[in-house]
């Protein structure tokens, strides 16, 4: 029998928790005194008072030692932690004002609050803690937790923009290495953008007009191309379905165009004589009138 009771007590004293540390949180309106457990604390709590005292009695938690602590607080004056016999311990809080003492177990288990608050703002603390029978108190765990979350989405978001970026980069040098692709879509006054990629230009026939101006037949896809190039730039017919297909052909549409060349070039001759007399007499101008 004594054999069996050994067995229990070891038992129960291998499942009780053990106090680890206590911090003490001064406040204007409230004292918090925290503990802090090795284990989840599966044991009851049994509370009783006095005129001065109040007593709290914590089942299956055990402690190798008595702390008394002084608190500087108009709330409460002292704090003593007393180890008692079969994992039970002892906390006394001492004041010389009546308070209201609430006890509240973490989430995990792993830690104890004891507020001890003015009798005036007692109904407001136990409202507060009305909601559930054990309060959801931040733990080491949660807190860690909670860090290690916000450090990952702090993570994630640089390397999203480190990815933009690269992106802007690479695209920044493929166009200043291949600056021709930027002009590649460009519509011209000659050619239909939307066959502009799929055509090349073919030079076909050259012949000059003069020292400054030549005539250019080139075939763009299925349409060819009469132009006169060089002090300016005029378009002068377009081919289709082989109008023009040799040599023949080419001078015997250069011949056509020959006349209106000609007429085009002494037009523009003239009209650069006239604006260069024009110039003259202005500059001379101003010397006559002082004659």
């Amino acid at each position: 029998m004594r054999i069996f009771l050994a067995i229990i007590a070891l038992c129960t004293w291998i499942s009780a928790a053990n106090l680890l540390t206590y911090n003490v949180y001064e406040r204007t309106d409230r004292v918090d005194v925290m503990l802090s457990f090795d284990a989840p604390h599966e044991g009851s709590i049994t509370q009783k008072s006095d005129a001065n005292t109040i007593v709290l009695t914590i089942n299956d938690l055990s402690y190798d030692k008595m702390i008394e602590k002084s608190i500087n607080s108009l709330i409460l004056q002292d704090l003593t932690i007393v180890p008692e016999k079969n994992n039970t311990l002892q906390i006394l809080l001492k004041s010389d004002k009546k308070i209201s003492v609430i006890a509240s177990k973490t989430v995990d288990g792993f830690g104890l609050r004891i507020r001890s608050s003015l009798m005036q703002n007692a109904t407001q603390a136990q409202s507060s803690e009305a909601t559930s029978s054990t309060a959801s108190l931040p733990t080491d765990a949660s807190t860690s937790m909670d860090l290690i979350d916000s450090r990952y989405i702090i993570v994630i978001t640089i390397l999203f923009i480190l990815i933009l970026l690269m992106l802007w980069v690479k695209r920044r040098v493929n166009l200043q290495n291949n600056p021709k692709s930027v002009h590649s879509n460009r519509s011209s006054w000659l050619f239909n953008q939307k066959t502009a990629s799929t055509h090349e230009v073919t030079l076909l026939h050259k012949k000059p007009i003069d020292t400054q101006n030549s005539v250019v037949l080139f075939e763009y896809g299925s349409i060819k191309y009469l132009v006169m190039t060089g002090s300016s730039n005029l378009l002068l017919e377009k081919f289709q379905n082989g109008e023009v297909k040799d040599d023949t052909d080419f001078e015997k549409v250069f011949e056509e165009n020959r006349r209106r060349l000609d007429e085009y070039l002494k037009l523009q001759d003239n009209t650069k004589q006239s604006s260069y007399k024009e110039k003259a007499s202005a500059d001379y101008a101003p010397y006559d009138e002082a004659r």
